[in-house]
């Protein structure tokens, strides 16, 4: 029995790419409430999102699949 057809569409690889890039979310969640003092909802939010695409950016780097 193969499991290679588990993540073969488009929410498998949706699913994938959030969970290799969700430790971003946090991490630039906290530095854009911290950095954005005066709206720190807004600041978390786009903090959270920059934080996300450069976890991933950086994990599909450093792993060699860009």
């Amino acid at each position: 029995m193969s499991d290679i057809g588990i993540f073969s569409g488009l929410s498998g690889t949706i699913l994938v790419l959030a969970i290799l890039g969700a430790p971003g979310l946090p991490l630039g969640a906290i530095a854009g409430a911290l950095l954005w003092r005066r709206h720190r909802i807004g600041g978390a939010a786009l903090g959270a999102a920059i934080g996300f695409g450069l976890w991933l950016l950086g994990w599909l780097y450093f792993s060699d699949n860009l």
